[in-house]
């Protein structure tokens, strides 16, 4: 497999895995409300998009995917470590934050920000 079709592999599983989640907190929510989307660009190539509820079992659940892919800067370059052969870096990742309305609800499924990265350095 070719490495462009990996980093789309990785892209799109982040996307879908988003989905899921978002489909199932509205479920939770009984489909009375919704996410609510917004794309934000990345200064080199690619970005994000943040996808937001507010409801009545959660009082903000955000739900956040990005790819990014550029260079490095040079007086940057120095510190990682691959960056000699190439400056060039890929990351796809989607991150989950949930607070509850009711202090009655557990925390603990929701309350820890999860982080799943998969970065390439090319």
């Amino acid at each position: 497999m070719e490495i462009k079709d990996k980093k789309e592999l990785a892209s799109n599983w982040f996307r879908d895995l988003r989905d899921t989640f978002c489909s199932s907190f509205e479920l939770i929510e009984g489909n009375k409300y919704s996410f609510e989307r917004k794309s934000w660009p990345h200064r080199h190539s690619g970005g994000g998009e943040m996808s937001i509820m507010k409801g009545e079992v959660f009082e903000k659940v955000g739900v956040n995917i990005s790819t990014v892919s550029g260079k490095f800067q040079e007086d940057f370059r120095g510190q990682i470590k691959g960056t000699e052969q190439s400056p060039e870096y890929f990351a796809t990742g989607i991150s989950l934050v949930a607070h509850m309305n009711s202090p009655k609800i557990p925390l603990q499924p929701c309350a820890i920000k999860r982080q799943l990265i998969y970065s390439i350095i090319i």
